[in-house]
């Protein structure tokens, strides 16, 4: 019970050791859930850091792949270009070889 007097506001003896073991069992369940949070911050931040060590890793393997794929598409361009210089080359002689055939022989 909480009464007013000459010395100021005074409480029970009962309610102040309930005020009292209220406030240290809040502080301590503060002090666990702060510590608890703190814990988990440091394992989402371990997390976070291994996932952009992985995301560094896998641009540099999209990266590498993307050169070996420009390399390969240039590659075969290049061959495209002389398979088409190969074949105007054939069709000539085809066209030669035709002619030649129809030529009259002479003997």
């Amino acid at each position: 019970m909480i009464e007013q007097s000459d010395r100021g506001i005074t409480l029970n003896k009962g309610l102040g050791w309930t005020v009292a073991c209220g406030l240290v069992s809040a502080g301590l369940w503060v002090g666990v859930e702060v510590a608890t949070l703190r814990g988990q911050t440091v394992q989402l931040t371990a997390s976070i850091d291994a996932l952009r060590i992985d995301v560094a890793a896998s641009e540099a393997r999209e990266n590498a792949l993307t050169a070996r794929v420009r390399a390969n598409e240039t590659g075969l361009a290049r061959q495209d270009e002389r398979l088409s210089l190969i074949l105007t080359t054939l069709n000539k002689i085809d066209n030669r070889l035709e002619r030649m055939e129809r030529l009259p022989q002479l003997r």
